[in-house]
C-alpha cells in the first residue's frame, strides 16, 4: 500500500508540473497524455509495446520528479530569501528546462543502464561451518522477471557459466516472470530453464516471490512451470539432501494473496539438524522476532534490486536493513542478491545485476 500511495502521489505531482510546461488548456492536455501513456504501458505490459512504454516512462518520470523537486526547492529558497516569486516568464523557462533535463537524464540512464543490466557480475561468498562435512558449491540467482524486453542471451550465458562451475545446487530466489506460464512456454523458455536446472549435480531448488502473487491472480501457475522444468519448489516447506537441508519460505505477498499465514519457522526446522541448513526467503526481512530455535547456517534473498537505478539506489537503505551483499540479519549470515535482471525498465544505474557462487566448507 505504501508504494501505491507513493506512485499515486508522484503521478499527481508530475501531472501538475507537466501542465505548466505549456500554458493554458494545451498544457493540461499535454500532461494528461503523458500520464495516460504511462498508465497504458502498465495496463498492457504483457505486450512488447506496453512493456517498452512502461520501461521508458518509469525511468523518465522518476528522473523528471527528481529534477522538478530540485526546481521547487530552488523556487522556495528564492521566495524565502528574496520575499518574492519569480516572474511568470522565468518560471515558465525554469519548468521547461526542468522538463528537458528529465528527458536528457533518462536518455543517459538508458545508454548507461541497459548494458549494466545485461552484463551481470559474478559475486562469491565462502561459508565455513561446523555442520559442513564435505565441501559443496551452490549458485544462487534471483529476480529473473522475464518479460517481452528480457534478453535470452543472458540465460544462454548463465547456462554456459553453470556448466563450467558445475555447482552441487542451483538455488532460485523468486520472481520468475512478469508474463504467464503459458507465454513463457510460447516464448521458448522451457528448454532454456531446463538447461539451467540440469546443471546442478544434486538439486535445483527454488521459491516464489512477490511477483508470483501477481501471476497467480492472473491465472498463471509459475510454481508448476518451474517444477515441470526441473526445479524443486519449496513453498513453506523443507527438504534435506545428502549435503544440506533447505527451507523455502512462502513470500509475504503470496501468503496474503492466498489468504493464508506463513508457517512459523519453528515448524520448518529440518528433521536432520546435523547438516547445514540454508534458508531461502525472497524478501530479506529477517527472522520473526518470536523465533527461538536453531538458526540457519545461511539465509539468502533477492527482491530489493539494490534500488535498481538512481535515486532509488540512494534511498533503498531506508527500507531494508540489508539491501545488498553479504551481511547479517537477526544473527543469521544473510546474502541479498541484486537480481540477475530487473523489474520493468532493463536499466541499472548505481546498482549491478548479479549471481552468487557460494562455497560451503567445514570450519577449521
Amino acid at each position: 500500500m505504501i508504494f501505491l500511495a507513493i506512485f499515486l502521489s508522484l503521478t499527481l505531482y508530475l501531472f501538475f508540473h507537466f501542465r505548466t510546461v505549456i500554458p493554458g488548456v494545451r498544457g493540461t492536455l499535454f500532461s494528461a497524455a503523458i500520464i495516460l501513456l504511462f498508465v497504458g504501458g502498465f495496463s498492457f505490459r504483457g505486450s512488447f509495446a506496453g512493456t517498452l512504454l512502461e520501461a521508458i516512462f518509469t525511468v523518465w518520470l522518476c528522473e523528471a520528479a527528481l529534477v522538478f523537486v530540485l526546481w521547487d526547492l530552488f523556487r522556495l529558497g528564492h521566495l524565502a530569501f528574496c520575499r518574492k516569486k519569480f516572474d511568470s516568464k522565468f518560471s515558465l523557462r525554469g519548468h521547461r528546462i526542468a522538463f528537458g533535463l528529465g528527458v536528457l537524464i533518462s536518455g543517459v540512464f538508458f545508454l548507461i543502464g541497459v548494458p549494466q543490466n545485461e552484463n551481470y557480475q559474478i559475486r562469491g561468498a565462502n561459508v565455513a561451518h561446523s555442520s559442513v562435512e564435505k565441501p559443496f558449491t551452490a549458485v544462487f540467482f534471483s529476480d529473473l522477471h522475464v518479460d517481452p524486453l528480457f534478453s535470452k542471451k543472458k540465460l544462454v550465458r548463465f547456462a554456459a557459466e553453470l556448466d563450467s562451475i558445475a555447482p552441487d545446487y542451483l538455488l532460485f530466489g523468486g520472481d520468475l516472470a512478469d508474463v504467464t506460464d503459458k507465454v513463457l512456454s510460447e516464448m521458448g523458455y522451457d528448454s532454456l530453464f531446463q538447461e539451467l536446472t540440469k546443471s546442478a549435480k544434486i538439486a535445483a531448488i527454488g521459491i516464489n516471490g512477490n511477483h508470483e502473487a501477481y501471476a497467480e491472480r492472473s491465472g498463471s501457475q509459475p510454481e508448476n512451470w518451474m517444477r515441470r522444468n526441473g526445479m524443486i519448489v519449496l513453498d513453506d516447506s523443507t527438504a534435506c539432501t545428502p549435503l544440506a537441508c533447505f527451507t523455502g519460505r512462502t513470500d509475504f505477498q503470496v501468503a496474503r494473496s492466498r489468504d493464508v499465514d506463513r508457517l512459523p519457522l519453528l515448524k520448518l526446522l529440518p528433521a536432520d539438524t546435523s547438516k547445514p541448513w540454508i534458508l531461502l526467503d525472497h524478501q530479506p526481512k529477517g527472522i520473526e522476532p518470536e523465533y527461538s530455535g536453531k538458526l540457519p547456517t545461511l539465509a539468502i534473498s533477492g527482491h530489493t534490486h539494490n534500488g535498481q537505478f538512481f535515486p532509488a539506489t540512494a534511498l533503498i537503505g531506508l527500507f531494508w536493513r540489508l539491501a545488498d551483499g553479504f551481511g547479517s540479519l537477526d544473527g543469521v549470515p544473510w546474502i541479498v542478491s541484486s537480481g540477475i535482471d530487473s523489474w520493468g525498465p532493463p536499466v541499472r544505474v548505481g546498482s549491478r545485476t548479479d549471481i552468487w557462487v557460494i562455497h560451503f566448507n567445514p570450519s577449521r
